[in-house]
């Protein structure tokens, strides 16, 4: 086996591997091959989209683009909600027509730790203590991501965050929503719980505000360029730095409709009219529990999620806008389509699986197949005089025969006719070799002797030669008379 095709083997083996893959756990993920595998990502729900007669887009910011939109999944990837300029631009957008929703979920929810403890009678006795820890261990990790981003309740204008709670899994609920989740299997873990608007949550100013340190301003604005308005709306807790920042944000509180809560009271699903006719709406959900791969596997998220797309109906073109702790970009200037024009349609998903790969698979062809390091030099060419060409010349005609015996008599021929030497050793032993022994019959049944090696040479002595032997013996002469050695 040649060099290039060890190499391709190679190549194959280390793409398609045997084992088993692990768990892919990208909160958030709304494109390419990380939407899909991660228990995190949020292509089930754009399934439902897709299932109820909707086209899904994935934009990358807020712009004049999403006019055409009816309705839009704001996916935080960190726990801060959306800045308060970009809630400022989202209600307007919900202003200019009715029919249009904003969905808005939590972030303290991970489905892959949900997926894994729902999963954990399945593992094997032996495994169970490591299954656990490794469970507990990506608890912590959460925790501390949630604290190092929302260490203490705020307000954010759509929903208040109380992250002064512990875990509770609900499996009663009430409210519209609950009639038929009665007889679903699974539960909903909230810990911290978006509350609606209201007025009670004024005199629980935050202590950055009470200590008079502020963290600094809300987001940074990009300046303007070529006249194209561009600017990042980033949350932060610096949105309300004094007490009468925080006392005007509960001026206008919007009114409410609780669509799910649990036995508790607490709020897991509620609706925000937006408009002169209230003909839009906010939906702000708990966490991602009825969005998110890993925990639609059970039937209580599953109806959730499609009562969530069926209150968003008839929207025919629906957004999942991903952000994480950089926040939203604003722009006054249509964001381009993101899956190219011509060539670049192969560089997206879902061309792009296909495309990359062949595009590496022939780099190594090319490698394999062009093995030229260096300049570039003429060879040597050889001329007809050369010796070398009638040797090969004469192998291949002997070869062409298909017979071995006749070849090794050939040679013989020539070193006791032409050179008038004797055999040489190796080919006096590969002759007894092929020669049958004295007595045997010929394989067609003929009473003929088979020549040892004595007579044949004998018989090239005598000039008793058939006419190919006779032909290679004056090749042979015509060589010794040239360039023979």
């Amino acid at each position: 086996m040649s060099w290039w095709r060890i190499w391709l083997c190679a190549a194959v083996m280390a793409t398609c591997g045997c084992w088993r893959a692990p768990l892919v756990e990208d909160f958030g993920a709304v494109r390419g091959r990380p939407a899909i595998n991660s228990l995190n990502g949020l292509r089930f729900h754009q399934e439902m989209w897709e299932a109820a007669g909707a086209k899904v887009l994935l934009p990358s910011k807020l712009s004049p683009r999403l006019e055409t939109f009816d309705a839009l999944v704001l996916v935080g990837r960190d726990y801060g909600p959306p800045g308060r300029d970009a809630r400022r631009w989202l209600e307007q957008w919900l202003e200019r027509r009715n029919g249009r929703t904003v969905v808005y979920f939590g972030r303290d929810f991970n489905a892959a730790i949900y997926y894994r403890q729902r999963t954990l009678d399945q593992v094997p006795a032996q495994l169970q203590g490591r299954a656990e820890e490794e469970i507990a261990r990506r608890q912590i990790e959460e925790f501390n991501l949630r604290v190092s981003q929302l260490p203490e309740n705020t307000f954010a204008d759509w929903c208040y965050f109380d992250v002064n709670r512990i875990e509770h899994r609900y499996t009663r609920f009430s409210g519209p929503w609950a009639e038929d989740l009665a007889d679903r299997t699974g539960y909903w873990p909230v810990r911290t719980a978006l509350l609606p608007p209201a007025d009670q949550w004024r005199d629980k100013t935050p202590s950055w505000i009470t200590a008079n340190s502020s963290p600094g301003p809300a987001g940074p604005s990009l300046p303007p360029s070529g006249g194209e308005s561009t600017r990042r709306s980033v949350w932060s807790y610096g949105e309300y730095q004094t007490d009468e920042e925080w006392q005007e944000a509960f001026q206008n509180i919007p009114e409410h409709e609780i669509l799910l809560q649990a036995d508790d009271g607490t709020p897991l699903v509620y609706r925000i009219p937006v408009g002169p006719t209230e003909g839009s709406q906010i939906l702000v959900v708990a966490n991602g529990a009825p969005l998110l791969a890993g925990s639609l596997v059970d039937p209580l998220h599953r109806r959730v999620g499609e009562r969530l797309v069926e209150a968003c109906l008839p929207a025919r073109r629906v957004g999942l806008l991903a952000y994480d702790r950089f926040g939203l970009l604003i722009s006054n200037v249509p964001e381009q389509n993101q899956r190219g024009i011509g060539l670049e349609m192969l560089t997206v998903w879902p061309l792009s699986a296909v495309t990359m790969p062949a595009a590496l698979l022939g780099i190594l062809l090319c490698m394999a197949l062009l093995p030229i390091f260096g300049r570039p030099r003429r060879l040597p060419r050889r001329t007809t005089s050369d010796f070398g060409l009638h040797v090969e010349a004469l192998g291949q005609l002997l070869h062409r025969t298909r017979d071995r015996m006749f070849a090794l008599r050939a040679i013989a021929d020539y070193f006791t006719t032409v050179r008038g030497d004797p055999p040489p050793v190796w080919l006096v032993r590969e002759l007894r070799t092929e020669t049958p022994p004295q007595g045997s019959r010929p394989v067609d049944g003929s009473a003929e002797p088979a020549a040892s090696p004595a007579d044949s040479a004998a018989s090239g002595s005598a000039g008793s030669k058939s006419a190919p032997e006779s032909q290679i013996a004056s090749i042979g002469q015509g060589a010794t008379h040239g360039n023979a050695p």
